[in-house]
């Protein structure tokens, strides 16, 4: 019995540990968030709400981030769908590399898109020079910088979530039904139309609210192209908020952008009680027969491969020669071309102090991340405590706030005593902690959930406590997940934005606030020459994730 006492007492000194830790960096935050929006000068109001939605620089933000993301999100679900059904259900040529190139842009960071975007499309930029010179324009038919242009780009950084999605479904969907459809004598092009894209319709939808969600609390891509053009949106809305200051209406901002966010969750949630009459996926081995192109193979293999160079090659070597070219504009000649912006930026004192301060940032909140997910999950999968639901679900709660909305929410319940974190690279770390937390949770989740019971049972009928248990059989048992799993944090870490560029202060600027910054101040060609060693850590961070999973994660 006072075995059994000990044991128990251990994982609810674990389960407290674990709760004071989500109270103190997500429930507080968030509840400090929601409770002052409700304030103006010290009294209770709705004042905040009333001039969001009445004043109209505010609401037209608010319409803006709405059929912004609507309108994203309808173009990926065509173009994902498109390109699943091509590379998934043809018999396209070079299949598997088709598939990594596609999904190569969501890799790289969303403002990083921005800029490479900005310098291929923008008034001076390397396909708009192109496009002067032959067609004899005075100036492009097209403007980067405009409400047209944030939603091109979004939907070449996000149409890869509606592509894994729909891709996902149709290679596990049940062949049985085009079968007898085909056995009745029934054209492909018919069965793709009437049985193919009907049965795939929950996971377009479910990747088209994916893209909604991205979408509506992304910072950068808005930043970079619609603050030129006066074109605002809820989180740079919020942004401009805080540098008024004005903290009553960053918070109600704040609300409207996770309510926002939150409507997508519900449809989702309401589409997949009814999803019972879309399921066909049998218990058993299924290979869906393949879309015979015929004449239309070759052709349809080049204007994929047209499309991959320029969505995925093109961006990364605009971004490469505006890092090595002398000064923007400069002839294409070896002389115009020099490492000088590479050396600047790594031996510049801030420059330098960024990518220090990145480093030591994502591994704190890997670190850390992974340590707690790892208690959370053991909690809940293993040991079964009480309440470990509890915890497992408020983890992976941040995952549907927006980043702009945990910053706020950071600052809120960080810059008054007894947790004066403000102005210190502190906050930014906490703030880390919490969006990336769910990461962590599952990823530790999964991997827990395939050690079996028997292993641990038996070890704790020999007489091994929780922490020998733990020490000999869990952690070397969910090693390689957990290396993972880290690597999976620190490689957003290492380069995130829109915490940073709300959180920072002197001297605890990030990578993603430096390459911002010096881009805004017009040193694209050093910004440019940051942004690469950014990508050159992402895809080898890549390689060593595919390595370690076998090839399950990473792209």
């Amino acid at each position: 019995m006072g075995l059994a006492a000990k044991r128990l007492d251990r994982r609810y000194v674990l389960f407290a540990a674990a709760g004071l830790f989500i109270f103190l960096l997500v429930i507080y935050p968030l509840w400090q968030l929601f409770y002052r929006s409700f304030f103006y000068q010290g009294g209770f109001t709705l004042q905040n709400y009333q001039k969001v939605l009445t004043q109209p620089v505010y609401y037209r933000a608010l319409f803006n981030s709405i059929w912004i993301s609507l309108a994203t999100s309808i173009l990926c679900m065509v173009l994902g769908t498109l390109l699943a059904f091509v590379v998934v259900r043809s018999d396209v040529h070079h299949k598997r590399a088709l598939r990594t190139l596609l999904v190569l842009p969501y890799s790289i960071p969303s403002f990083f898109a921005a800029i490479a975007w900005i310098q291929l499309l923008g008034p001076q930029g390397y396909l708009t020079r192109v496009a002067r010179g032959v067609t004899g324009w005075e100036s492009a038919p097209w403007d980067i910088y405009s409400a047209g242009g944030i939603v091109f780009v979004m939907t070449m950084h996000y149409f890869v979530l509606v592509f894994i999605t729909v891709g996902a479904a149709l290679e596990r969907m049940d062949a049985s039904l085009e079968e007898a459809a085909r056995a009745s004598g029934a054209k492909t092009h018919r069965i793709m139309l009437e049985i193919t894209l009907p049965l795939a319709r929950p996971a377009i939808l479910a990747g088209g609210l994916l893209v909604f969600i991205g979408a509506i609390a992304n910072f950068g891509i808005p930043a970079l192209l619609g603050m030129r053009a006066r074109f605002f949106v809820l989180t740079t809305s919020i942004y401009y908020a805080l540098s008024i200051p004005d903290f009553s209406l960053a918070t109600s901002l704040s609300v409207m952008l996770v309510v926002a966010g939150v409507i997508p969750l519900v449809v989702q949630w309401v589409l997949q009680k009814s999803e019972g009459r879309y399921m066909v996926i049998a218990g058993k081995s299924v290979h869906p027969a393949e879309l015979k192109l015929g004449k239309m193979k070759n052709a349809v293999f080049a204007i994929t491969v047209v499309f991959v160079v320029l969505i995925s090659i093109v961006p990364m070597v605009s971004m490469l020669i505006t890092a090595l070219i002398k000064y923007w504009g400069a002839p294409f000649a070896p002389e115009s071309f020099t490492l000088e912006h590479f050396n600047y930026i790594l031996f510049l004192e801030s420059g330098r102090r960024a990518i220090r301060n990145s480093v030591i940032l994502a591994a704190l909140a890997a670190t850390i991340t992974m340590f707690v997910g790892t208690i959370i999950s053991y909690l809940y999968v293993k040991a079964r405590v009480p309440g470990g639901r509890f915890l497992d679900f408020f983890g992976t709660v941040p995952y549907a706030v927006p980043h702009t909305v945990i910053a706020i929410a950071a600052i809120l319940a960080f810059a008054r005593p007894p947790l004066s974190l403000y102005g210190t690279i502190w906050i930014i770390l906490a703030a880390y902690l919490a969006i990336y937390l769910p990461f962590a949770v599952r990823t530790t989740n999964s991997t827990l959930q395939q050690i079996h019971d028997s292993l641990e049972e038996a070890a704790r009928v020999s007489g091994a406590g929780l922490g020998q248990r733990l020490r000999d059989i869990i952690l070397p048992l969910t090693r390689p997940g957990m290396i993972a799993g880290w690597i999976l944090v620190f490689m957003p870490a290492l380069r995130e934005l829109t915490i940073s560029i709300l959180l920072y202060s002197h001297r605890t600027e990030t990578i993603g606030v430096i390459v911002y910054n010096m881009h805004d101040a017009g040193y694209s060609e050093v910004a440019a020459a940051l942004a690469c060693v950014v990508m050159g850590l992402i895809i080898a961070g890549n390689a060593v994730i595919k390595k370690l999973t076998g090839g399950v994660a990473g792209f």
